[in-house]
């Protein structure tokens, strides 16, 4: 096997299609497939389900992406050493939500730029889930979680800071000036959330859970891609909204917002890699960034 099979194979895996990977690759599709049908005969072991005119990683499949993943990280590091330049460099490639990347992690990148100008990150936003499998995968060097902890075979996960999560309105909100509110005082309120996702515990589904356990049912929701969406739309008063104490510190402190009556939810924010992954230079430096980030914090 050689580099170009595995450059190969990676894309194949990424695109889900010989087509499109011939596209990007600039080869001919005969190229793509007749490379690929080497490495399995050369590993004795299909990596490809044929589905129609797509294609999914079997399980080996899956199990060597990473590797090979690694393999061209470790190529990129030799390219550097043979350069010369010792200085991090290259692309990483990081999940986060919304809420963390811009109000956490903003000051932390600024200093990381500042002291590492060649290293390129790439954020990907989404659910923890899709973070987390994203990582199984190969396809993603770091991610940040933001909720309750999930164990996952295959990656490390390092507590950063806890996070508090608030229900907030507009001032005049009759549940403003609420002493206590009870479950049933939230049944005919509009909820303001981030769009749900699956396959984890994020702070939006630990307070339906609650909601159902104490059997209320809301039905009046407004779901949004981005968290400064449902900020803005409780300023407003369009409804009352579940968001990260982060988020709404600063109109808290206004009075544009005020925090109800209603039990924090308090998760963790944790660092998430795959312990297989072949750590970089770079990867070393934002991990180790992070950590002093969040040693300046405490």
């Amino acid at each position: 096997m050689d580099f170009k099979q595995l450059h190969t194979f990676a894309v194949v895996a990424k695109e889900k299609s010989f087509t499109r990977a011939a596209e990007i690759l600039n080869y001919a599709q005969s190229s793509v497939s007749g490379q690929i049908q080497t490495l399995e005969h050369e590993l004795g072991v299909p990596l490809f389900d044929r589905l129609g005119r797509g294609v999914m990683l079997t399980d080996t499949g899956r199990n060597i992406l990473p590797l090979v993943q690694s393999l061209f990280r470790i190529e990129e590091e030799i390219r550097v050493i043979a350069l010369g330049n010792s200085e991090p460099s290259g692309t990483l490639i990081v999940g986060a939500p919304e809420s963390l990347i811009a109000y956490r992690l903003s000051r932390m990148l600024s200093e990381f730029h500042k002291r590492y100008p060649k290293v390129h990150l790439h954020f990907q936003t989404g659910g923890c889930a899709e973070h987390r499998e994203a990582l199984q995968r190969g396809e993603m060097d770091v991610a940040f979680l933001l909720e309750a902890p999930v164990v996952t075979d295959g990656l490390i996960m390092e507590h950063l800071v806890d996070e508090r999560i608030l229900l907030v309105a507009e001032p005049s909100s009759p549940l403003a000036t609420m002493e206590c509110i009870a479950p049933f005082d939230l049944a005919e309120q509009v909820f303001l959330m981030v769009e749900s996702t699956t396959g984890g515990w994020s702070y939006r589904e630990i307070f339906e859970h609650e909601l159902i356990q104490a059997r209320v049912y809301p039905s009046k929701y407004m779901e949004f891609a981005s968290v400064e969406a449902v900020k803005q739309c409780a300023i407003s008063g369009v409804g009352i909204a579940i968001l990260p104490e982060v988020v709404v510190r600063k109109e808290l402190e206004e009075r544009k917002l005020v925090a109800l009556k209603w039990p924090a939810i308090v998760l963790p924010t944790q660092l998430a890699w795959n312990k297989d992954r072949w750590i970089s230079s770079a990867m070393q430096a934002f991990i180790r960034s992070v950590r002093e980030f969040v040693g300046k914090q405490e």
